[in-house]
C-alpha cells in the first residue's frame, strides 16, 4: 500500500519514569534494511501529581491548635537519600476556616516545614483544616481534619479602677474585663470576694490554735455589669477585695488583693438640719455652716470623702 509523505504516525511509549529526560529518534524500516535515523529530540516526561499527605491536628493549651504533617507515601523531598521515587515534593499548602464556611485562610510552606500553630481561634468553635502537597505538576490530593477548639478557664482577671467610692458603710468599685486572649471566650459572670482584714494573733491559751480570719463573702455579678457597691459594711474597718471572671469552662484566677478602709461613722456624711418647710421643699442647714439650702424632700444631700485604697 502506497502512502504519501503527508501521513502522520503516532506511537505511545509506556513504562517511562516521571520527570525524566528521554532522547527520541525515528527511523524507517524497509525490506532492504534500516533507513537513516531522524535527529534526536530530547523530551521530559511530566511530573506526577502527589497524593494526600498525612496530617495530625491537636489542641494547644489555649485558643490555638498545633498542626503536624508528613509527605505522601512513595514521595521524596529535595536532598533526601535513597532511591529516587516518582514524585518530588516541593512544598505544602494549608487552608482552614470555621466549619461550614469557605476556606478563607491559606498558608504556603516549604518542603522542609512540618508543623504550624494556628492561633487566635474562637474557643468552643469547630474548624476545618485542609492540607495538600505540591510537586512540579502542581498541588495534589488533599487531606482534611476537623477539630473543636476547647474552652479553657480565663487566664486573666478584671482590671479594677483606681477610683473607689468609699463611705462609712459601703465600697463602690468599677472595673474593665480582661483582654479577649485572657478571657478565653465569652464572659458569663464576675465574682467579687470580700472580707474584713483581721490581724491573726497567737493564742494565749495553751492547746488552742490562734483565731483564723473569716472566709470571704462571694458575690456573683452579671457579665453586663461593670460596677458594684458593697453595702452594709462596718465603719472604720479595713476590707480585702478581689475580683475574678467566669466563662463557660469555669472561673479564672482572682485579682491581687485590694485593701480599702471604710470611713469613720461621723465623717461619712455631713449632718443636715431641717428648717422651715412646705409640701414641696424644705430649708436645710449644713452642719457648722451658716448658709441655708432649699431642696425637695426626695433629695439626699451628702458629701463623700475619697480615701485611697491600698493593694
Amino acid at each position: 500500500m502506497e502512502e504519501d509523505n503527508t501521513t502522520l504516525y503516532e506511537m505511545i511509549l509506556g513504562g517511562l519514569k516521571a520527570e525524566t529526560f528521554y532522547s527520541v529518534s525515528v527511523a524507517a524500516y524497509t525490506t532492504k534494511g534500516d533507513g537513516a535515523h531522524s535527529k534526536a529530540k530530547l523530551v521530559q516526561t511530566p511530573g506526577i501529581v502527589p497524593g494526600p499527605p498525612s496530617l495530625w491536628v491537636r489542641p494547644g493549651s489555649g485558643p490555638w491548635v498545633v498542626l503536624r504533617w508528613a509527605p505522601p507515601l512513595d514521595c521524596m523531598e529535595p536532598g533526601s537519600d535513597g532511591p529516587v521515587p516518582p514524585v518530588e515534593i516541593l512544598g505544602y499548602r494549608l487552608q482552614f476556616s470555621l466549619k461550614n464556611a469557605s476556606l478563607q485562610t491559606t498558608v504556603d510552606f516549604t518542603s522542609r516545614e512540618k508543623n504550624f500553630n494556628v492561633t487566635n481561634l474562637s474557643p468552643g468553635s469547630s474548624y476545618i483544616f485542609v492540607l495538600s502537597a505540591k510537586s512540579r505538576a502542581g498541588y495534589g490530593g488533599v487531606v482534611k481534619q476537623e477539630i473543636t477548639v476547647p474552652i479553657f478557664p480565663p487566664s486573666g482577671y478584671p482590671i479594677i479602677s483606681s477610683a473607689v467610692n468609699i463611705t462609712c458603710c459601703s465600697l463602690q468599685f468599677s472595673w474593665l474585663p480582661p483582654s479577649e486572649e485572657e478571657s478565653n471566650g465569652e464572659i458569663t459572670a464576675y465574682n467579687l470576694a470580700y472580707k474584713e482584714v483581721v490581724e491573726i494573733k497567737p493564742s494565749t491559751t495553751p492547746g488552742y490554735p490562734p483565731a483564723l480570719s473569716a472566709r470571704p463573702r462571694l458575690v456573683t455579678i452579671p457579665p453586663s455589669e461593670s460596677s458594684y457597691t458593697i453595702l452594709g459594711l462596718n465603719h472604720s474597718t479595713a476590707y480585702m477585695v478581689q475580683f475574678r471572671v467566669h466563662n463557660k469552662a469555669g472561673p479564672g484566677p482572682f485579682s491581687p488583693p485590694l485593701v480599702c478602709r471604710t470611713q469613720a461613722l461621723d465623717t461619712g456624711m455631713l449632718v443636715l438640719k431641717a428648717g422651715k418647710h412646705s409640701f414641696t421643699s424644705a430649708l436645710v442647714q449644713l452642719h457648722n455652716s451658716p448658709s441655708l439650702l432649699r431642696i425637695s424632700p426626695q433629695v439626699w444631700v451628702s458629701l463623700y470623702r475619697w480615701p485611697l485604697c491600698t493593694p
